[in-house]
């Protein structure tokens, strides 16, 4: 699936080479596209002055941990006034401990780690068409259940980070990322009206950086951009993303784990064999590892609440049938054919073992 990223008008006006010299000459560093910190979320005096007008919030849940009895929430309108973009309130128990500087749009994310007793939340830190930056936040507790910021994690301190561990190296139209001089993966140019790739500074990073809290430890998506020949367009065209745990030394400041590449080959779009159109979507949850799945079958019926776990036979999937009741079965992928076939059916219209093929868009 093609990814197209516009550098938004603010960003090229301002773009600086980051110090990201590297000291292998063989694989030359990436360049980082964040030319110095970003700013600490601050709300807007409207926005603050509106949290402390109102008698109570409106909110809408981001997460919650009943087994820990922790939850998370965005603020989303104080009495009449919007405050929609700003606002998190973090409850445990029956504390609950307002955050009215940390951003709330973009679809936040959160997960408690009850090992370590660290709540992880994720949100959007910049703004712009095709723009995927997070800030991550480590809160914790003290003793009175009251929730406090431990960290806040700058996205250009990664960058300059990963800009001394990124390489690549060319030939021809085929560029291999390195980790250091251990090979991670490679890419191909496919955009031919975009020339080859621009020799001087081809692989660019800081621009699509995100996180996975689906385990014990948060994990830093980045997807590098491409920089060709022609124009300022950072191209995402088969470019892979790349993972990395984050840790967090002795004095605070994080630090990027092993570097791996990302493969998830069933998330996606797909279109159905009978209309050829897009009728099964896959999506990672980046909060839990599971995969939201919606699937519609042309002229019968569509089934949109799915939730499937991947398993050693592939994507295994619940949802909610016409009559209401739970249905399921598994997804299965054979090149870019994805085949849903149905193994838990009351519902006399799709009966046990009928399936349905889907070709990725």
């Amino acid at each position: 699936m093609k990814k197209i990223l516009l550098i938004p008008t603010t960003l090229i006006l301002t773009i600086i080479l980051s110090a990201c010299t590297g000291t292998n000459a063989k694989f030359p560093h990436v360049a980082g596209l964040l030319d110095k910190p970003l700013p600490a979320d601050t709300a807007p005096a409207h926005v603050l002055e509106a949290m402390e007008r109102a008698e109570r919030y409106h909110q809408y849940e981001i997460m919650s941990d009943t087994a820990n009895d922790i939850s998370v929430e965005a603020i989303g309108e104080a009495d009449t006034t919007s405050t929609e973009g700003y606002g998190i309130v973090v409850v445990k128990g029956a504390t609950s401990t307002v955050f009215p500087h940390i951003p709330n749009s973009r679809q936040p994310l959160a997960r408690y780690c009850r090992e370590t007793g660290d709540l992880w939340l994720t949100c959007s830190a910049m703004a712009g068409t095709g723009v995927a930056v997070e800030r991550l936040y480590q809160i914790r507790f003290n003793n009175s259940d009251s929730a406090y910021i431990a960290n806040a994690i700058d996205p250009y301190a990664l960058q300059q980070q990963l800009c001394q561990r990124l390489g690549y190296s060319i030939d021809g139209e085929k560029m291999t990322l390195y980790d250091r001089s251990r090979e991670l993966t490679t890419a191909t140019n496919t955009v031919t009206d975009m020339g080859g790739f621009d020799d001087e500074h081809p692989l660019w990073i800081g621009e699509q950086m995100q996180y996975d809290l689906s385990g014990n430890r948060p994990c830093l998506l980045v997807t590098p951009g491409v920089k060709y020949t022609t124009g300022l367009v950072l191209t995402y065209d088969d470019m892979p993303t790349l993972s990395a745990p984050i840790g967090i030394d002795n004095g605070g400041k994080p630090c990027i784990g092993e570097i791996t590449e990302v493969v998830r080959p069933f998330e996606g779009s797909y279109l159905d064999e009978d209309n050829s159109e897009p009728n099964l979507f896959i999506t990672y949850q980046r909060n839990d590892g599971r995969y939201d799945v919606a699937i519609g079958i042309f002229r019968l019926t569509s089934l949109d609440d799915g939730i499937a776990t991947m398993g050693d036979n592939g994507l295994s999937f619940t949802a909610t049938d016409a009559a209401g009741n739970p249905i399921g079965g598994l997804i299965t992928l054979q090149g870019d054919t994805a085949t849903v076939t149905f193994t838990r059916s009351t519902w006399p219209l799709l009966e046990n073992g009928a399936t349905f093929r889907y070709t990725r868009q």
